[in-house]
C-alpha cells in the first residue's frame, strides 16, 4: 500500500491540551500518497487526540498540519472534509433515529448529486448486510453492523485521508476481517490512512509503518520490516507500555494500575 515519495499528511510539533492537562506533546508524523500508517499506545497515550486534532475536531495548542501542501491548521473540521479527511470513530457513533441510507446520504454530501447514487450503491456492494437494512433505523443495527455503517459513510465520501480511531474495537473477526478487506479493497493505492488501534493482528494486515505513543509523544517509529508478524509488534509493546496503563500511570477513567475498572 506504500505511494509515491510525496507526502500527503505532514504534521510538525503538533501539541494538543485540556486546560492544564496536555494530552498530545510536540508529535510531527509525515504519511505519503497510498501509505497506512498504524498508531499504538496504552488508553490515555495520546491517539485519540492526535487524530481528532488532524481531523479539526480538537484546537491544536500549538505546531502544525499540512495536508497535500496547504496548511489546514486553522480550519474547522468541515472544511478539513471538504479536502478529502474522514474521521472515523467506534460504533457508537451513528445518528440512531436515522435510516441506514440516511446516515450513508450524510456521508455522500460533499460529493455533486450526479455522483451520489452510484457512491451509494457501491458501498452498499462492500457491506451487503447493510443493503438489506437500508430503511431501518440505524439504531436497530447491531454493533458489527453500525461499525461497517460508519466505516460505509465514510468511504462513500471517497477519501484522500481516512483516520481511523479503533475502528476494530469489540468486533468480532469475521466482521473485522470484512472491514479490513473493504479498506484494504477499496483505498489501497488511492488514500492514505492513519489508524489508531490495539488489535495488533488486524493492523498488521493494512499497515506499511508503525508508531507507538506513550504520554502524548511519540516514543518508536518503526517499519513493515521491522515488525512483520504479530509476535514482533507484541515485542515492541512489551518495551514501551504496559497495555491498559495510560497516562502518569493510570488507567483511562482515571484508575491506577491495579485497580477495578
Amino acid at each position: 500500500m506504500r505511494g509515491p515519495s510525496g507526502g500527503t499528511l505532514k504534521v510538525r510539533e503538533l501539541t494538543v491540551a485540556f486546560g492544564q492537562v496536555v494530552a498530545v506533546r510536540d508529535v510531527s508524523l509525515s504519511v505519503r500518497e497510498g501509505e497506512t500508517v498504524a498508531i499504538f499506545g496504552a488508553n490515555g497515550s495520546g491517539k485519540t487526540t492526535f487524530l481528532k486534532a488532524v481531523a479539526g475536531l480538537l484546537p491544536a495548542m500549538q505546531g502544525r498540519v499540512v495536508y497535500r501542501g496547504e496548511d489546514v491548521t486553522a480550519l474547522p473540521a468541515h472544511e478539513r472534509a471538504a479536502r478529502g479527511i474522514r474521521y472515523v470513530s467506534d460504533r457508537s457513533r451513528v445518528a440512531v433515529r436515522m435510516t441506514v441510507m440516511e446516515n450513508l446520504d450524510a456521508g455522500a454530501w460533499l460529493l455533486p448529486p450526479s455522483r451520489r447514487g452510484a457512491a451509494r450503491e457501491r458501498v452498499l456492494s462492500l457491506f451487503p448486510v447493510l443493503g438489506g437494512k437500508a430503511r431501518r433505523p440505524a439504531g436497530l443495527l447491531s454493533g458489527g453492523e453500525r461499525q461497517m455503517l460508519i466505516v460505509g459513510r465514510a468511504l462513500i465520501g471517497e477519501p484522500t485521508l481516512l483516520l481511523m480511531d479503533e475502528p476494530f474495537l469489540g468486533l468480532s473477526r469475521e466482521v473485522r476481517d470484512r472491514v479490513i478487506d473493504v479498506v484494504r479493497g477499496t483505498l489501497a493505492g488511492k488514500a492514505a490512512i492513519v489508524l489508531a488501534e490495539h488489535d495488533a493482528e488486524g493492523a498488521l494486515r493494512l499497515l506499511d509503518r508503525h508508531v507507538i505513543f506513550r504520554n502524548g509523544a511519540v516514543v518508536h517509529e518503526g517499519t513493515r520490516a521491522e515488525a512483520p508478524d504479530v509476535a514482533a509488534l507484541l515485542s515492541l509493546f512489551r518495551r514501551h507500555f504496559r497495555p491498559g496503563v495510560g497516562v502518569s500511570g493510570t488507567t483511562e477513567d482515571g484508575k491506577g494500575p491495579g485497580e477495578g475498572r
